[in-house]
């Protein structure tokens, strides 16, 4: 009885991580992406405890071998997928260089905080006291509501340069920015609920960055959300950033892990890195639980930057913790960094996935009747300036 439980229990795993080669969008599909970390522990948990049952509990040699083989191959199939985000790899976008005596390169640095705020959470100064003692130039908020934007006033004097997009659904956005916006647009590529923030900053060298906030809706059960959205706005972005000559930069709450197919679809298309790749996992996600966390918030940047440092920040109340990257602007393109390269059948994994996306809008009613999306087209256009 106890050794056909561990043979169930390794059949599930296994059943599982199969899935996960699926780019079906259901929510139970898409969610085998995350867990790879804690398949690899439950399946090595799975075969020493049937192992040592056995002293006890006698079983075939069959289920033995079988129990070991598939354990084994799913923790070997899984740290292959992980290995990449640890330091015991080579980092795809390269280091920053200074020269010797040099701590800084204070006019082309760009230091960007990424911060999940969760609208429910209340600690609003304990996070303004994180933003100073961080000291970022850019600050991309996710979740902000209008108390939220009232009660952090206090650090529009750090800050004078603000795009404010409070919602009450969890999808609020704001951009603080002590260096200045030249421009902007809130746009809403394919629900009209959930918006990205697209600005141009200058910074103290005088060069421009394209900086972009991004927080698509996950593909959870509570609400029976698939991943449709969430893969077609990264799809949109990929095409569209794969086109961008100048420095850019997107960042957010993807509600995807690093390792997931869709954004490795999407650093493909793109063009951008990962500079947790080679770095480490900085799992941002779940905050209160130890046991579940995974690195869900982001930033990619285009080959005009090199990576000086990334870290995670204290707990400030959210579910998230936030994440603060360091970036070196360059003179020019860097050509040592290891950018992934599109492989056949992205252009038609693509195509479905805007398709999917574009029949999923067509039939679910509008709820900003003054917005519109761009679910299928090749090119963005405008969709509100604020």
């Amino acid at each position: 009885m106890i050794h056909g439980i561990f043979v169930l229990l390794t059949a599930l795993l296994l059943v599982g991580s199969l899935l996960s080669l699926s780019s079906h969008p259901h929510w139970f599909v898409r969610a085998w992406d995350f867990p790879r970390i804690q398949i690899m522990v439950v399946a090595i948990a799975i075969c020493i405890s049937h192992f040592i049952t056995k002293i006890w509990v006698p079983s075939p040699p069959m289920v033995s071998w079988v129990i070991a083989t598939i354990t084994l191959g799913l923790v070997i199939w899984h740290t292959c997928r992980v290995l990449p985000f640890t330091n015991l790899t080579s980092p795809q976008a390269v280091s920053a260089k200074l020269d010797e005596g040099e701590t800084s390169n204070s006019t082309a640095r760009l230091r960007i905080l990424v911060s999940n705020l969760e609208m429910e959470n209340d600690s609003y100064q304990d996070w303004c006291k994180l933003v100073r003692a961080a000291s970022p130039d850019v600050v991309i908020a996710l979740e902000p509501s209008q108390q939220w934007v009232e009660n952090t006033e206090s650090l529009h004097p750090h800050f004078p340069h603000r795009i404010l997009r409070p919602q009450d659904n969890w999808y609020g956005m704001m951009i603080l920015s002590r260096l200045p916006i030249e421009k902007h647009q809130i746009r809403f590529l394919v629900q009209d609920d959930v918006p990205s923030i697209d600005a141009t900053i200058r910074m103290d060298n005088g060069r421009k960055v394209r900086v972009i906030g991004v927080h698509p809706r996950p593909p959870e059960p509570i609400r029976d959300n698939d991943a449709t959205a969430r893969d077609a706005e990264l799809v949109l972005w990929g095409e569209e950033l794969k086109d961008e000559t100048e420095p850019v930069l997107i960042g957010g709450d993807l509600n995807d892990v690093a390792w997931s197919q869709t954004t490795r679809l999407f650093l493909r298309t793109s063009g951008l890195l990962d500079p947790r790749r080679g770095r480490g996992l900085f799992n941002t996600f779940h905050a209160d639980h130890w046991w579940m966390r995974f690195p869900l918030d982001h930033v990619f940047h285009s080959p005009h930057f090199t990576v000086a440092g990334i870290e995670l920040q204290p707990h400030v109340g959210s579910d998230h913790f936030p994440i603060l990257i360091d970036l070196q602007l360059e003179a020019e393109e860097v050509q040592e960094h290891d950018l992934m390269e599109q492989k056949p059948g992205d252009e038609e994994e693509i195509e479905t996935r805007l398709e999917r996306a574009k029949v999923s809008t067509e039939t679910r009613p509008k709820q900003l009747s003054n917005q519109t999306n761009t679910v299928g087209a090749r090119r963005f256009r405008p969709l509100s300036v604020t």
